[in-house]
């Protein structure tokens, strides 16, 4: 009873991907990987590459891709479908989904001539109405990770068989890989790997499917160490009687399907782990990954009214959905700012197609909108012109928390920095995460003893006030290029409420950005003894095709970006590469903190830091009686 075995090699690298990294695993993994194939043309492999790289190798490796699509003509190699931008299909809105599929499969017939009947689920993610969307796109097979079928509560034994699901009356059938195998290779010897395949095998029908990132041989393992290892597995193979390698529609032909069964949402098991079960837990658990996703939403209501349909929206639309930038487990994904900054780019490029479609700006060039714009129960104010949005969320301290630049060829969400989360892997180390998103216009009251290690570092009870995220109210000028938010918070001393201060920040809307005027006043019996700080974020755009690394100037002063600044100061400045340069100017010298923010994620090869921006504080030193009041200005300008 020989076992059936699918061998799937997933290749795949992340919409806005740095290039050097794109041409490293192409040298490392597929260029060897192709050799291997070809030299072992006689069995049978299974591949999937992803729609943004699949992009990536048009442009810049077509003679790989004609190499790779020959193998499939001579019957080596058969293709799976994915989705164009290999989006988390839950994300996707739903009637969008099938369009991600088929734009992916009409993209893949164009260059290869081939149709593929079998889909890769993104990060198999797995929920149970995909069926109906598998199904109307033209899928015949998906793989699916045995976890999910564990988790459903059904048997082990069932993960050796093909089975049929369904969904409002669209079936699709299921392959399940095998989550042992899947650790084992190529991690193990090959001749245990082969023996637990044939010690697997249950009947003449028997099936195990091994699916997995194909940058395993050659990125993730040493390349010579990983092709010897793949070498001497096919070798053995090719005389092995036990273990048969077959494609899934081979395999389907032969054997159909046990029966049918319906799934639990669910992943692999590592998948499940990090989001908790539930994969959509990452837009709770991450405002950043919440934010992208909210904003396409919005992008998608403006490409609608601009008579757009899920046939003719512009690919970047689509790329925007590319999945690493939205979650976080063993790679770097939403903490590394460059996967972002594409989706930002991608987001922003297809919301001015819409905006300029549609006159969005004929009649009132400054948009004004109150809406629950990231669907937690409370309004947001989003303003718009044709040049850039800020959007500003006053339940949270009044801050801004996403500044647009819409100009052609700048397109870059300047507030797109990250917070620093608790995270398992940092428990029980010197890390202290964020209590409040990294965003600006956010204000702090810090005892007098405060430095700026305090503040990069978390020091708790340092600021004096409940200011930092109290709630404000909006207010809107007869000027359409300005409003105001205020609020009354108050200012504590050990633990003892003092006074009351007011706070209101006045916005005015400038050619080349905005400038925000800030005032203070107490309005308690008690007198305000600290600092006043104001903090401001700046996320530097990120050249993914050359390394330019990024660097600040205080009054002119230059420092590099690793370097912390204390000391007067009105103007900061930050440089990336040929990117204009974004400024911070205050209305007068005051105390300014300037630092590097760094985040540390766990990814295949450790624990990294990662930038993720410029950290600014401008700070007041103040001793502020009843009706006494201070003010300070500062300008936000690109260029």
């Amino acid at each position: 009873m020989p076992a059936n075995f699918v061998f799937i090699l997933h290749f795949h690298q992340p919409h806005g991907q740095l290039k050097y990294v794109n041409e490293r695993v192409f040298e490392n993994s597929y260029s060897m990987l192709l050799e291997v194939l070809k030299d072992y043309s006689d069995l049978k492999f299974t591949v999937h590459i992803s729609g943004p790289l699949l992009l990536y190798l048009k442009e810049h490796h077509e003679e790989w891709l004609e190499e790779i699509f020959k193998l499939g003509d001579i019957g080596t190699l058969e293709f799976m479908a994915g989705t164009i931008s290999e989006a988390i299909l839950p994300l996707v809105p739903s009637e969008m989904r099938v369009k991600h599929i088929t734009k992916y499969i009409e993209f893949f017939e164009e260059l290869s001539g081939v149709r593929p009947v079998g889909f890769w689920l993104p990060e198999r993610v797995w929920e149970p109405w995909l069926p109906e969307v598998l199904s109307k796109a033209g899928i015949e097979y998906v793989v699916v990770d045995d976890a999910v079928l564990r988790k459903t509560g059904l048997s082990a034994e069932k993960a050796r068989y093909a089975w049929l699901t369904e969904e409002s009356g669209y079936p699709v059938k299921v392959l399940f890989i095998d989550e042992r195998l899947r650790y084992t290779l190529p991690w193990d010897h090959p001749s245990r790997v082969i023996e637990y395949m044939a010690s697997a095998s249950l009947d003449d029908s028997s099936l195990l499917v091994w699916g997995s990132d194909a940058e395993k041989f050659g990125e993730w393992m040493e390349r010579d160490r990983s092709e010897a290892w793949l070498r001497d597995f096919l070798a053995r193979l090719r005389g092995e009687k036990r273990v048969v390698m077959v494609h899934p529609t081979e395999y389907l032909r032969e054997h159909g399907v046990k029966g049918y069964l319906y799934l639990d949402t669910g992943s692999y098991d590592k998948m499940l782990e990090w989001s908790g079960g539930f994969f959509r837990n990452f837009l709770v658990k991450y405002a950043e990954s919440n934010n992208m996703h909210k904003k396409a939403l919005w992008v998608k209501r403006k490409l609608e009214e601009a008579g757009e349909k899920p046939d003719t929206m512009p690919l970047d639309y689509y790329l925007a959905y590319s999945n690493d930038a939205y979650w976080h487990g063993l790679f770097g994904g939403i903490y590394l700012p460059h996967l972002r900054q594409a989706v930002y780019e991608s987001l922003i490029k297809a919301e001015r197609v819409a905006e300029e479609n549609m006159g969005y700006y004929d009649s009132n060039e400054v948009k004004r909108i109150l809406v629950d714009f990231d669907y937690d129960g409370r309004e947001e104010l989003l303003v718009e012109t044709k040049q850039y949005n800020l959007y500003v969320k006053p339940s949270d301290g009044g801050t801004l928390f996403e500044y647009d630049v819409k100009s052609p060829g700048l397109e870059h969400n300047l507030q797109d920095t990250m917070t620093r989360y608790k995270e398992p892997y940092l428990e029980g180390t010197w890390f202290n995460p964020d209590w409040y998103r990294r965003v600006s216009w956010r204000v702090h009251i810090w005892g007098v003893e405060t430095t700026i290690h305090d503040w990069m570092h978390n020091s708790p009870f340092k600021d004096m006030s409940d200011l930092a995220l109290a709630g404000y109210s909006v207010a809107f000028s007869e000027k359409p290029h300005e409003f105001y938010l205020r609020t009354v918070g108050g200012v504590y001393y050990h633990g003892v409420k003092a006074s009351s201060l007011l706070v209101e920040k006045g916005v005015k809307l400038l050619s080349n950005g905005y400038s925000v005027s800030y005032r203070f006043k107490n309005l308690g019996e008690g007198v305000v003894r600290g600092k006043i700080g104001v903090e401001y974020h700046l996320a530097w755009k990120i050249c993914r095709d050359v390394e330019k690394p990024p660097w600040f100037s205080v009054n002119g002063k230059r420092f590099n970006i690793d370097q912390w600044y204390v000391g007067g100061g009105q103007l900061v400045e930050l440089y990336s590469g040929d990117y204009p340069k974004t400024s911070l100017r205050a209305s007068g010298e005051v105390e300014v903190w300037v630092a590097k923010l760094p985040s540390y994620a766990r990814t295949e090869k450790g624990l990294r830091e990662i930038p993720q921006g410029l950290a600014v504080m401008f700070t007041v030193l103040v001793e502020l009686k009843r009706d006494d009041l201070v003010e300070l200005e500062v300008e936000h300008t690109l260029g």
